[in-house]
């Protein structure tokens, strides 16, 4: 399910907070338009992932709990921490 428009712009502020000390050659307005586009990505996609899922875990676990799965997977792809005791 896509997010609201408050939602996505929880994301555009967290986001900006987190790379706050990294580089950006872009603006915030298209940082938004990218939340669009990485949400709109993801509602169209959802199926997909849920098919590369293993049977056990895609019959058993909620859409919550698979999407709680692949935001970690790509928080580590994208070379951040896991908080200790996670």
């Amino acid at each position: 399910m896509a997010l609201t428009s408050e939602q996505r712009d929880q994301v555009w502020r967290a986001y900006m907070r987190i790379i706050d000390a990294e580089p950006c050659p872009f603006t915030k307005a298209v940082l938004r338009t990218a939340v669009d586009n990485a949400d709109d990505w993801a509602d169209v996609n959802a199926a997909s992932f849920n098919t590369a899922l293993n049977t056990a875990f895609r019959t058993n676990a909620t859409a919550t709990q698979k999407a709680a799965l692949l935001a970690l997977v790509c928080w580590v792809r994208a070379g951040r921490p896991l908080a200790e005791g996670l």
